[in-house]
């Protein structure tokens, strides 16, 4: 039996331009609120960039969520938004074919958690199973194995019950 995790309930699969554009919004708005607001506002010179009508709209979108990023790190490595930042980013990236781009993503966000919560939490595990799917995608799939395999050890470790003192 598996132990539902905090990341079942978010769904990252985010192929739509208009999932995308609303994931970038929501994640500007919670880093907005989480910093102070001394912010420069943007020049008048630089519109914001409608989402989702053309090609050069990813380049857009690939600058927004790198600034998200770059923000969320300001926050300090344990905030939740620099986890979903990663994820919004790596999806991004797993879009475009650009494997080696989310995987460097999908790296970056194991490692978080994994000093946020310990090796063996059922989100590293979440992680693992997300970026093993990267891999198989990328026709690696010796490396996705040996994912899985860790992240199916860490969910049997997690759903078995504990030993009695």
């Amino acid at each position: 039996m598996r132990i539902p995790s905090a990341f079942d309930s978010m769904n990252w699969n985010m192929r739509s331009p208009l999932r995308m554009a609303w994931s970038i919004a929501l994640l500007m708005c919670i880093l907005s609120a989480c910093t102070p607001h001394s912010r420069r506002p943007l020049p008048s010179s630089q519109p914001p960039t409608p989402v989702g009508t053309g090609e050069s709209d990813t380049s857009s979108v690939e600058h927004q969520l790198l600034a998200t990023v770059k923000n969320a790190e300001g926050l300090g490595p344990g905030n939740p938004l620099l986890l979903s930042s990663l994820y919004s980013l790596a999806t991004y990236y797993e879009d475009r074919k650009e494997y080696d781009k989310a995987a460097a993503q999908y790296e970056r966000a194991l490692k978080l958690k994994e000093e946020a919560n310990g090796p063996n939490h059922p989100d590293v595990a979440a992680i693992l199973q997300r970026y093993a799917r990267l891999l198989q995608e990328a026709k690696r799939p010796s490396e996705a194995a040996n994912l899985l395999l860790r992240a199916d050890a860490i969910l049997a470790r997690s759903s078995s019950p504990a030993p009695r003192q």
